[in-house]
């Protein structure tokens, strides 16, 4: 595998990975009572330790997947660019 490959899907799943942590952030912040009065620093807090945290593991992930699916990640060239065009 690439690094760009692995770049892409490591790029893929730390977004993922950080939108889970944030929404898991503000819920326990704002739900969890002892948390509510500082919840904007809780939410800091947690989303500092996820950044961090999810990088490492977004990276080996790409090596687990299958063989197949690291062909189709990469951009291909379209096959409508060769096609006419109303140009004249």
């Amino acid at each position: 595998m690439t690094t760009g490959i692995r770049a892409q899907i490591a790029l893929l799943f730390y977004v993922t990975l950080n939108v889970i942590a944030f929404t898991a952030a503000v819920y326990a912040a704002t739900i969890f009572p002892p948390l509510t009065p500082n919840a904007g620093f809780w939410i800091v807090a947690i989303m500092a330790v996820s950044l961090l945290a999810t990088a490492p593991i977004a990276w080996c992930v790409g090596a687990c997947l299958p063989r197949e699916w690291h062909d189709k990640l990469l951009a291909k060239r379209s096959p409508l660019t060769d096609a006419p065009t109303r140009e004249f």
